[in-house]
């Protein structure tokens, strides 16, 4: 009996140990590398795994979220302002409730219309599970080989890194 219960217990440690690896993003600061994923339909489609080689804002973001539609219209700004050919891009991901909503903000706020996507149902669903905003939405800057180098960056911090 005895014998079974350290085995029981030496498995459940195990089990334990497993079940705390994990690939998602975690700590910015660490280097994690960014969970790859894909969104938009026909021409507007885009996947961050073709963004390899170049860094990446993520912005993920929803209207009725001031904190989070305020620095996308921050970053978006500070896209427009600094584009540098084929070595920067800015991404946005959108969780409102509907589509028409989320193009009307896009619209009202002027948003680059080009690098703004929509999440809806499960795809929504995974993003915020892989990038942990279940506590609020976040701005990833990754890196060209993937890694995600800062957590909310702001625009002062950005300016340091590309002039």
């Amino acid at each position: 009996m005895k014998k079974t219960m350290t085995i029981i217990a030496i498995f459940a440690v195990f089990l334990v140990s497993v079940a705390a690896y994990t690939d998602k993003a975690v700590d910015a600061s660490q280097g994690y590398t960014a969970p790859i994923f894909s969104i938009g339909q026909g021409e507007n489609k885009m996947s961050l795994d073709q963004m390899k080689g170049k860094y990446v804002l993520l912005t993920f973001w929803a209207s009725s979220d001031a904190k989070s539609r305020i620095a996308c219209q921050q970053y978006s700004s500070f896209t427009r302002e600094n584009q540098q050919e084929n070595e920067f891009c800015h991404i946005s991901v959108n969780f409102d409730r509907s589509e028409t909503l989320f193009k009307e903000i896009v619209r009202r706020d002027k948003l680059q219309a080009e690098t703004q996507y929509f999440a809806q149902g499960d795809k929504a669903s995974r993003l915020k599970a892989d990038y942990q905003l279940e506590n609020g939405f976040n701005t990833y800057l990754i890196d060209p080989q993937g890694r995600i180098v800062a957590k909310n960056p702001s625009t002062q911090h950005l300016n340091e890194i590309f002039k």
